[in-house]
């Protein structure tokens, strides 16, 4: 196979950039097998591993073709010729990026001068917005999720028009991820606007019966390219079913936590080990849920820094010194998932920009994101197929010549998952010893004291901070549904879980009432995990419901459009969120600290925080009082503006 570019039959322009803009010598296997086919008017279903060029294997063949369709014809600054279609905003934002590359360099060539404009229409803003750009502006290349493309299309009647008059490419990129998040329907509307003369790719890590399913209606007769990898991946067991492909690269490995209760201590101490090294490091933590990203962004930000914060002051007195090991230790902690919407394109970007940083994010971040030297990836939960956890790993190694490490955490129970694993052909190794860093910490923070402090300060803020009590009840609520449907041993894996360990390590006040716990048999076996609750936690969860639940009668009262008796509303303010107009001194702090822009973003949170903790114990009391029939139902109603 030629792997060199001049054997292409493209514009030397493009393959300029490719050089210098890029820094490519020489094409990647796939781009080698598909661009050829591409332009010359093949659809083609593309199936390679992560990080083999995927994205300039279409980006190139689809310039070319409008290349080809502008030195015969004009091509209007309305005329849609190509559309490529991305799961997920982060993927297309990168997509779109590419293209830009290309297109501003056409643009200042002598030849051929063209004025190709590419769009990106990504969810998280007003889709009218996005029609009054395109109306202003044009666009011949348009990169989308599915879901704005079908509302643009549907919308706007000049765009569909367009699409449908001029489109020559349509690229599904991670094709088989856009069918597990469920847009299958959509796809299948959006394909109902396009004509049918065009050219449809199809490219993906992996090949599932629903990619085959979208292939027999999307595709006429496509040429199917699949590109292997040699690595380090092992062959034995004979488990029957394909292989798996991952980057040949990257280190797998795995280890066996006797508790869920080690996950968060065994994750701090191993960041901190890696942080003694020279070298600054980013993290991928893959979670479940958005709910437990939104819980550990919390529990971990109290411990990660907190620790090399202290050895910094105390090592050393002089400026010289305190800055190095500021510089060496801190890490940036960010969150990333779906729920998160306009913010995760900026939240992406700085993950992109910050040498030293941890993310912790859900499958959002799995498939196609390229992340440069993202040095591990960690399953702090079961990935919920192997298709998941192979895209998880890819996102660490997939760079040409780059290596990478991934770690998954699992419970005694979760073996089984581990040997599947290894039937499909990916050769992970046990990680057996203790992570251990330096002298002190191996005297004074091993996995089992740090075990206890982090168990006695999460007790601690859930008693406390009821935001953070609903963000446990939250995580835990959410896991453990998605582990009892949603993986693919879930039938087998969650009647042997240990729900109770599970609870403790969320530190729950209280058991909440969940159908699927009762699925868990061992909560009647003798010596069962005991849970680590009590008297007292359930009298102040009790004391938390009643807080919220009044709360939310008031706020419905404020809300109400038909007042009272004498037809005055109770609306509040809008910018009063917490209601501290019932506490005069509360409302003077807020107005005295928060107005005039005196504390601006974390600080003013933390404040606000502070404030809300202020009035929710100064409601727990009159709930208390009223219960106690220390004060009447009126005064009570009068409290919280009822």
């Amino acid at each position: 196979m030629n792997l060199s570019w001049d054997s292409l039959n493209v514009h030397s322009e493009i393959k300029e950039v490719i050089r210098k803009e890029f820094g490519f010598e020489q094409m990647t296997a796939v781009q080698a097998a598909s661009i050829p086919l591409f332009i010359t008017n093949k659809d083609l279903s593309v199936e390679a591993v992560t990080g083999s060029g995927k994205t300039i294997a279409f980006v190139v063949p689809i310039l070319e073709i409008l290349l080809r369709k502008a030195s015969e014809e004009t091509i209007k600054k309305h005329d849609i010729g190509a559309i490529v279609i991305s799961p997920t905003r982060e993927l297309a934002v990168q997509i779109h990026e590419v293209f830009r590359r290309f297109t501003e360099h056409l643009k200042s060539s002598e030849s051929p001068k063209v004025q190709f404009r590419s769009m990106l229409l990504i969810g998280g803003s007003n889709p009218f917005k996005d029609i009054a750009t395109y109306m202003a502006q044009g666009a011949n290349i348009v990169v989308s999720t599915p879901g704005r493309l079908f509302d643009v299309l549907e919308k706007s009647e000049h765009f569909s028009e367009r699409v449908r008059k001029c489109l020559e490419v349509l690229v599904l990129d991670e094709a088989d991820q856009l069918l597990s998040l469920g847009f299958e329907k959509k796809l299948g509307d959006i394909l109902a606007f396009l004509p049918k003369l065009r050219r449809t790719s199809l490219f993906s890590a992996t090949q599932t019966k629903e990619l085959d399913d979208l292939i027999r209606v999307g595709l006429r007769n496509p040429v199917k390219i699949e590109i292997g990898e040699k690595s380090r991946q092992s062959n034995k067991g004979g488990g029957g079913g394909s292989q798996v492909q991952m980057p040949n690269r990257l280190l797998n490995r795995f280890i066996v936590l006797s508790s869920c209760e080690e996950k968060v201590p065994y994750l701090v101490n191993f960041v901190r080990q890696q942080q003694n090294t020279a070298r600054h490091k980013k993290y991928l933590i893959f979670m479940s849920t958005c709910a437990q990203v939104n819980y550990f962004e919390k529990l971990l930000g109290r411990f990660l820094n907190a620790h090399h914060q202290h050895n910094s002051n105390s090592k050393s007195n002089s400026k010289s010194s305190n800055n190095n090991n500021s510089h060496n230790n801190q890490i940036t902690l960010l969150k990333l998932h779906r729920k998160l919407k306009a913010k995760r394109q900026k939240i992406f970007e700085q993950f992109r920009e910050t040498e030293h940083c941890l993310l912790l994010c859900t499958d959002v971040m799995a498939r196609g994101v390229d992340i440069p030297q993202v040095d591990w990836v960690v399953h702090f939960d079961l990935p919920l197929t192997i298709e998941s956890y192979v895209h998880r790993c890819g996102r660490s190694g997939h760079q040409v010549n780059a290596a990478g490490n991934s770690l998954l955490l699992c419970l005694p129970h979760e073996r089984p998952f581990v040997e599947l694993v290894q039937e499909k052909g990916v050769d992970i190794e046990e990680e057996k010893e203790e992570v251990t860093s330096t002298e002190e910490e191996v005297n004074n923070n091993t996995t089992s004291n740090l075990r206890e402090e982090v168990l006695k300060w999460a007790k601690a803020e859930a008693r406390r901070n009821i935001h953070f009590y609903e963000l446990s009840v939250q995580a835990f609520v959410s896991f453990v549904r998605t582990y009892a449907s949603k993986h693919c041993l879930s039938k087998f894996l969650f009647k042997q879980t240990d729900v109770v360990d599970i609870a403790n390590a969320y530190a729950l006040l209280k058991m909440p009432a969940m159908p699927e716990l009762r699925q868990a048999k061992h909560l009647q076996q003798k010596g069962a995990t005991a849970f680590r609750g009590s008297a007292e936690d359930t009298r102040t969860v009790n004391n938390f419901k009643d807080i919220l639940y009044a709360k939310k009668n008031a706020g419905a009262a404020a809300n109400d459009p038909e007042g009272d008796e004498e037809g005055e509303t109770t609306r509040r303010h809008p910018h009063s969120k917490f209601g501290f107009k019932r506490n005069p001194e509360m409302q003077e702090k807020f107005e005295r600290e928060c107005t005039g822009g005196k504390l601006k973003g974390k600080k003013k949170r933390e404040f606000m925080d502070a404030l809300e903790q202020e009035e929710l114990l100064m409601d727990a009391r009159v709930v208390k009082k009223l219960k106690r029939g220390a004060i009447s139902s009126k005064q009570f109603e009068e409290h919280f503006g009822i």
